[in-house]
């Protein structure tokens, strides 16, 4: 067995305050068949980053990498405490449906933009998740009370929101370290709705770009119906933060080595070997989002259309093998190798390749000389969350006494990389141009010693000040300013747990007669994507029953529906509906009743605004009411939807100023209703018939419920789901925990 070192800053796996949690350890371990094993210590670009945290403790949770007899996992665990690891053992099933299944033919994939790879079973996904449950339950072992989690990458999106769950003592953050699409391709995922809810579990999520942050907020908002800010989104009463957090390179490492002579003897013997031809070096791990393919397409038709440069211009492609058990991988190590030989077929010559080839992991003294000798360094993938290989060429291309002072080389990078947003200085291509990808080649080559050594200079000023230490320190910092604006928010909300709901719970029991007044959308039920969807489930309807059942208890749904949706869905039941916002009423096994003697002239007038601003913004439509019309735009783009719907206010504010209605601002709606007509109005209706002892209790979810909220005596029960409001006693976090609190009052 070979003695793995330990990572930077270990401490007991008992007793850190720091927990990183990964799908790999930083060590690999083989096991023979006679249940003999090895491990040895792995490289890697996070554990070179989380070395930069220097005196930082922390144990890692993480995966071992091979399947681990039981017979011998107490023996590695026991080894791996020694170096603060903390191993996850799977069986094969589970390697090949968690990690192979969802993580690799599912997420990964669908991530990348790859919808037509995507594959997805519901047994592979139920491992995925029983696996990430694992990992939970074995980060909540160790975990002190208060305790610091930093879950990494794809693999782990279920982990926030099993932890949040079971500890929300814990300060828990997320790092996605791939791309995060446009909400019209994440919304492919069958599991999206789990994915976006689990990853909300954390007090932080990181992204490397701004691009992958508003993708994000962008699904929440189309999948789950959440409102969001530039850099954090509400979920469940909490302001869960995003930020923007480019990952970088180990910069002292790569410099170190940059110093050392056996970097300047191999970079002689490299000279000696290319002579004046230039170099144009990829490195790649072997992957179909790397875009190699189109690369080689790039440089074929740059030999074709400048025979000069036959002989004078070398390709060497390094592709670092991955995954090769898996058909389509080997697949494509064949097809690429099939394409390099026909290529160099056609164009080479007696002592000379047009493209050298490298199927094999790189000495890391050789790459960092290949990458001081490269004229070009071509990083051009379909579709990369950041692309190190870009800033360690950039790096290694800086001047340096023991190789020389000046810049040989110019980077040209795929705009489909997340470095092209952080180093906007390389020459930027879209591999899918052929065309334009060989004039940018074409330019590379010929650059001027002048404008190389302008975009050099600014971009190894640009990886250097984003060190891959200094990413980690600050997405911690983050992590916990985000945490401790959670807990001072939920300190000030009131939030109804504990020995406060208990008290509730107690005050229900004793006191008749009792009157429940609920809000329905974004209270009962999870606001959705569209009214339609809304439907309550069989959950729902047989919670309100059996608290209509409940002696001396009147529950009343008091809802901005049309009346219509209420009739259909709860007419059957034994309680009372009062819908648009108090215009129309209802009890039990009566007919409808509403307001008369009110104006609706303006009505055509408003529908003539609203219609003009839905033909302009797609994805919103108009809702009509007997005395009310409703502006969604649910749907509309994030931003852009925000934006109109702001300028649609102020301008209805302005232009019916002198009309007899209320304009209301709600969760991605505003409603143009008659003037006096409120939820609140229906609430001091029903009170002032109920004796004044009685207890009340009064849900809701959206500032239009304020209407209700100024109706209450003074001993009533108030309760908002999600971020506390002034007028409210008692927040609760989501609809889900405020159907568990009144299945308690059914059930007392």
């Amino acid at each position: 067995m070979t003695e793995a070192s330990s990572h930077g800053g270990p401490a007991a796996a008992s007793a850190g305050n720091l927990i990183l949690a990964s799908n790999r350890l930083p060590v690999s371990l083989s096991v023979d068949e006679q249940g003999g094993w090895q491990a040895r210590k792995s490289s890697g670009g996070l554990a070179a980053a989380l070395a930069g945290l220097g005196d930082e403790r922390f144990v890692w949770v993480g995966w071992p990498g091979c399947v681990v007899p039981a017979e011998i996992r107490r023996d590695v665990a026991d080894w791996m405490a020694r170096s603060d690891l903390v191993p996850v053992f799977l069986s094969a099933e589970e390697e090949e449906l968690y990690y192979h299944g969802i993580s690799n033919h599912s997420l990964w994939p669908l991530l990348h933009y790859f919808t037509d790879k995507l594959e997805f079973t519901e047994e592979a996904w139920q491992v995925y998740c029983e696996v990430n449950r694992r990992f939970a339950e074995t980060i909540l072992s160790i975990a002190e009370p208060g305790s610091r989690v930093w879950i990494q990458d794809f693999h782990l999106t279920l982990v926030p929101g099993f932890l949040r769950e079971a500890r929300p003592d814990l300060e828990i953050g997320f790092f996605l370290h791939i791309p995060f699409p446009s909400s019209e391709i994440y919304r492919q995922l069958p599991a999206r709705e789990e994915v976006l809810r689990g990853l909300l579990g954390a007090d932080y999520i990181g992204f490397h770009i701004h691009d992958y942050a508003r993708h994000f907020r962008s699904s929440c908002l189309r999948v789950l119906g959440l409102e969001s800010e530039h850099d954090a989104v509400s979920y469940e009463g909490r302001r869960v933060g995003v930020g923007v957090h480019p990952i970088g390179v180990d910069v002292a490492g790569f410099e170190e080595r940059l110093a050392e002579p056996k970097t300047a003897d191999i970079l002689q013997d490299l000279l000696q070997r290319y002579g004046n031809r230039r170099l144009i070096l990829g490195v790649e791990r072997l992957d179909y989002t790397k875009g190699v393919r189109l690369k080689l397409q790039a440089f074929e038709r740059l030999l074709a259309q400048n025979p000069e440069l036959r002989g004078e211009v070398v390709l060497l492609q390094i592709i670092v093998p991955s995954r090769l058990d898996n058909p389509e991988y080997a697949s494509l190590k064949r097809e690429l190798e099939e394409y390099i030989g026909r290529l160099n077929g056609l164009y080479g010559k007696p002592g000379y390749t047009p493209v050298e080839y490298l199927h094999r992991s790189i000495d890391p003294h050789q790459l960092v000389a290949l990458y001081r000798l490269a004229n070009v360094c071509m990083v051009t993938p379909i579709r990369d969350g950041m692309n190190l290989v870009a800033q360690e060429f950039v790096l290694c291309q800086q001047a340096h006494d023991s190789l020389g002072g000046e810049y040989r080389g110019i980077l040209l990078l795929s705009e489909f990389a997340g470095a092209a947003q952080v180093l906007p200085r390389a020459l930027l291509a879209n591999p899918w141009n052929i065309e334009h990808t060989v004039e940018t080649l074409r330019h590379a080559l010929e650059m001027p010693a002048a404008e190389r050594r302008d975009r050099m200079d600014s971009m190894v000023r640009q990886v250097r000040g984003m060190e891959c230490g200094h990413w980690a320190r600050l997405f911690l910092a983050r992590q916990a300013d985000a945490a401790r604006q959670s807990r001072e928010a939920h300190r000030q909300s009131r939030v109804l747990r504990g020995a406060v709901e208990a008290e509730v719970l107690e005050r229900f029991r004793e006191t008749r007669p009792r009157v429940l007044l609920l809000d329905y959308d974004g209270t009962l039920r999870e606001l959705v994507r569209t009214p339609e969807e809304a439907a309550p489930t069989d959950e729902i309807r047989t919670l309100l029953t059996d608290l209509a059942k409940q002696p001396d208890t009147q529950v009343h749904i008091v809802s901005g529906r049309h009346r219509a949706d209420l009739d259909a869905w709860f007419s059957d039941l034994p309680i009372h509906l009062s819908a648009e916002h108090g215009f129309a009423w209802k009890e039990p096994g009566q007919d409808w009743s509403e307001i008369h003697g009110r104006d609706l002239d303006w009505i055509d007038v408003v529908a003539t605004m609203l219609s003009k601003i839905t033909d302009e913004v797609p994805g919103t439509r108009i809702e009509r009411k007997p005395a009310a019309l409703a502006w969604h735009y649910r749907m509309a783009d994030l931003d852009y939807g925000v934006w109109r719907a702001r300028e649609l206010h102020s301008q209805l504010e302005h232009d019916l100023a002198h009309l007899p209605v209320d304009i209301l601002h709600g969760h991605r709606v505003i409603e143009v209703r008659s003037a006096g007509v409120s939820k609140g109005g229906y609430v001091g209706r029903v009170l002032d018939e109920m004796p004044k002892h009685s207890f009340v209790l009064c849900c809701g979810d959206d500032r239009t419920d304020r209407d209700m909220y100024a109706e209450l005596p003074v001993d009533a029960v108030s309760i908002h789901v999600g971020e506390r409001l002034d007028d409210t006693a008692f927040t609760i976090e989501s609809p889900a925990r405020m159907r568990g609190f009144l299945r308690r009052l059914a059930d007392v």
